[in-house]
């Protein structure tokens, strides 16, 4: 087992690394099935080809080297191709360690080097040990003051005299979250409603739920169709409203209790043993049961800070926040290259854990400007098209009583005046923040001199209204996410926010 001293020269990985990649073994048995598909010799084949897979494995294992310098890290691997890699210390944004059951159990990680480039991970260490893990993270996400110098002062006391927040203490201080707290986060999530979407979609094609057992305590024999909970529904609505009633009533308490349990149970999953700890410029989390992430990442290379509050959330005062950082290239999904910060927290709490972020931010005196009041008729119109075109074509295809689904209008108006309230921007200092979202409130925190480019988008009937939307790019977001931006604003407005922004990027020139 190697230890981790840049004196020593080059380091192996862990000496478990061949046994944990055995899995690659399985390939055989898939060689040999063909094998024996095409007629050919079963046994020999799959003896030959584990041989030859467990052979590469070796050899992987033995070619592959690192050696951490002063100013970068350089893996050497490959089996035929040989590859030389040299990533600058200076370069690196995340630091990504990561256990699955059996590297837990053995008491390895997987180190993950990312940086801005790149379509994917730029070094993969498979498998190191866990204290190599964490010195490796140590020394590579250290922040020379020469290198940095604006962080040499990062953690200092306020001039005002405003309370330190607890997440700018040492590292060895560090904030966890309770199961509790986990329970009620997987609980207050808007993913409850769908795995309810997925339960019923996937019982109606598969028949996985005991549905039929359910609904026959509630509605009567003659009318249950087997192995049909829907049709058994549709024939109980023609003779007994009142049983139709029960059993629809049962059976989505009985979906909706189903989804969201789930829903608890993978957020207290991915979430357990949550910590947060910050020092010298770097921050670092740590979560998951069946697979154990703790990355650490500088705090310069945050790109903008999300605020999450689904509506249960929003009702009960609480909210979910999120790093962006550079440190992932497009390959890598989306989920993993936005860090969750705490997945759940009170609102009057945002602040501590933004200062963590943004030390020279101050949340308590953000001063919102709503969007354009035409937004509010934009919302509805959208809406109500909606409403009548399904409405018409109920009562050409259906029957005529569904004219009454006009109705609709109303609530219609009712949610539109809802998203508009929701909607704002705001600038404080050295940041552009933005809201939006009616069921999943997202503000964005963004720092002026991260911004990457600005747009004014206008949609048909935004052109119409004479409204546009301000979109904030900048560095990693992923491309199946959208951007910070500020909806509905006046065309007029939204050039000058885009222009005033624009001035005070080129002032304070390119930070990545």
């Amino acid at each position: 087992m190697s230890t981790f001293d840049p004196q020593d020269g080059w380091l192996r990985l862990h000496p478990v690394t061949p046994v944990l990649r055995s899995v690659q073994l399985l390939y055989a048995f898939v060689i040999g099935a063909l094998a024996a598909q095409f007629g050919g010799p079963t046994v020999p084949i799959l003896v030959i080809a584990a041989a030859v897979i467990a052979l590469w494995i070796t050899i992987g294992y033995l070619r592959y080297r690192y050696r951490v310098t002063d100013d970068s890290i350089i893996v050497h691997h490959g089996v035929l191709f040989r590859q030389r890699r040299v990533i600058p210390r200076s370069r690196i944004q995340n630091i990504d360690l990561r256990a699955g059951l059996v590297q837990q159990v053995l008491g390895v990680v997987t180190a993950r080097v990312e940086t801005a480039g790149g379509q994917g991970t730029e070094a993969l260490l498979h498998v190191v040990s866990r204290r190599e893990g964490e010195r490796l993270r140590e020394v590579l996400m250290a922040t020379p003051a020469a290198l940095f110098p604006a962080e040499a002062g990062a953690d200092a006391a306020t001039d005002d005299g405003r309370p330190r927040s607890l997440l700018a203490q040492p590292l060895s201080v560090k904030l966890r979250v309770p199961v509790l707290d986990l329970v009620i986060a997987g609980a207050t999530s808007n993913r409850a409603g769908l795995l309810v979407a997925a339960l019923l979609g996937g019982d109606y094609f598969l028949d996985f739920m005991p549905t039929d057992w359910l609904l026959a305590r509630f509605i009567p024999p003659e009318y249950m169709a087997p192995e049909a909970a829907a049709e058994s529904l549709i024939q109980t609505a023609q003779h007994d409203t009142v049983a139709f009633a029960i059993g629809a009533v049962a059976l989505l308490l009985f979906f909706g209790l189903a989804g969201w349990g789930l829903s608890i149970v993978a957020n207290v999953v991915r979430y357990f043993d949550f910590y947060l700890a910050s020092a010298d410029g770097e921050l670092q989390v740590g979560y998951g049961l069946f697979t154990r992430r703790e990355k650490g990442f500088r705090r310069v290379r945050v790109q903008n800070v999300q605020i999450e509050q689904p509506i249960l959330r929003r009702w009960l005062r609480l909210a979910s926040l999120r790093v962006q950082t550079a440190g992932y290239g497009p390959g890598v999904k989306a989920d993993e290259r936005v860090e969750t910060l705490t997945p759940i927290t009170r609102i009057d709490e945002i602040g501590g854990y933004l200062a963590a972020v943004f030390p020279d931010f101050e949340w308590e005196r953000v001063e919102w400007k709503p969007s354009h009041p035409r937004a509010q008729r934009r919302f509805f119109i959208r809406r109500a098209l909606a409403v009548m075109v399904s409405t018409g074509l109920a009562v050409v295809f259906l029957d005529p009583r569904f004219i009454l689904g006009l109705l609709a209008l109303i609530p219609a108006w009712f949610l539109a005046t809802a998203h508009y309230r929701h909607l704002g921007h705001a600038r404080s200092g050295s940041y552009v923040l933005t809201r939006e979202g009616l069921w999943t409130q997202r503000t964005y925190i963004v720092p002026i001199p991260k911004i990457q480019a600005l747009h004014l988008k206008q949609t048909p009937f935004q052109r119409r209204l004479g409204l546009g939307t301000v979109a904030i790019e900048t560095a990693g977001n992923p491309y199946d996410w959208h951007e910070a931006r500020s909806i509905d604003l006046s065309r007029e407005y939204g050039l000058d926010l885009v222009e005033s922004l624009a001035t005070q990027v080129k002032m304070a020139g390119l930070v990545f």
